[in-house]
This record gives structure tokens, C-alpha cells and sequence, in this order.
């Protein structure tokens, strides 16, 4: 078995989720941001990670390096309207648009892409042990 493949697999799905993880924590941030007539604003955005060829990576085997296309993209949701009459940002009718992040949705993919790092990591771990008993074994022999 290649134990550096096994690593580089789980270290590209460690990489993977810290950017998920990373990406939802500015999400969460910008929560609370106005959107500014004419200025645009905040908008969420999510990852996405594909891997291209994959059925021929099953087949060959996933060599080592071999990293998912990574993409930020924004999502298209219109921003959130709360009535404020007095905010120096509100239109004509007392309302103020607010960045669309959803806070519950955000949390639920940070302890997602929290709990597949934690998997990646015990991955790893097992293929380290597993690298080390072999050792182990080589040497009594």
C-alpha cells in the first residue's frame, strides 16, 4: 500500500474543509452588513469542489497530488429587507436590505465541514499507525 497516497488524500479533504470552514466563518461575519443603494453588497458565497475524470481516478487509482478544482461562487439570493425607518440606510418606505445569510444554514455547514476535518484527520492517524506497525513488523523479522 502507498501510505503517501493515503496522506495526500486526506490532507486535499483536510484543505477542502478548512476552506469550507473558512469561507462560512466570513459568511457569519457578514451577517449583519447593509447593503448600500447603488453600492452593491455583501453577497455569501459557498464551495464547491469537483473532481474531473473521476471514474478514471477510480479506476487508475487516485495518485498523489491529484487536487479537486476548488471554486468560491456567490450565491444569487436577494438581500434581506428589515423594517427600520429610523437606520440612515432605510428607502423611502422605512426598509434596509441586509446581506442574505442565513446564520442556522451557515452553523450547519460549519459543523459539517468541522466534523469531515475531523474525519480526514482520524484518517490519517489510522494510516500513520497502520505505516508504523508495518515498520514494526519489519523490523522482527
Amino acid at each position: 500500500m502507498d501510505y503517501l497516497q493515503a496522506f495526500a488524500i486526506s490532507a486535499t479533504g483536510m484543505n477542502v474543509e478548512r476552506t469550507r470552514v473558512d469561507v462560512s466563518a466570513v459568511n457569519l461575519a457578514n451577517a449583519n452588513t447593509v447593503h448600500v443603494p447603488g453600492a452593491g453588497g455583501f453577497q455569501p458565497m459557498r464551495v464547491v469542489a469537483r473532481l474531473t475524470h473521476f471514474g478514471a481516478l477510480v479506476s487508475d487509482g487516485l495518485a498523489a497530488g491529484v487536487m479537486p478544482a476548488v471554486t468560491l461562487e456567490p450565491l444569487r439570493t436577494a438581500p434581506r429587507m428589515v423594517h427600520e425607518p429610523g437606520h440612515p440606510h432605510a428607502d423611502a418606505k422605512g426598509f434596509v436590505a441586509y446581506a442574505p445569510v442565513d446564520p442556522a444554514t451557515e452553523m450547519v455547514t460549519l459543523m459539517g465541514a468541522m466534523r469531515s476535518y475531523e474525519a480526514n484527520v482520524a484518517a490519517m492517524n489510522t494510516t500513520r499507525s497502520l505505516a508504523l506497525k508495518t515498520l514494526e513488523i519489519g523490523r522482527g523479522s
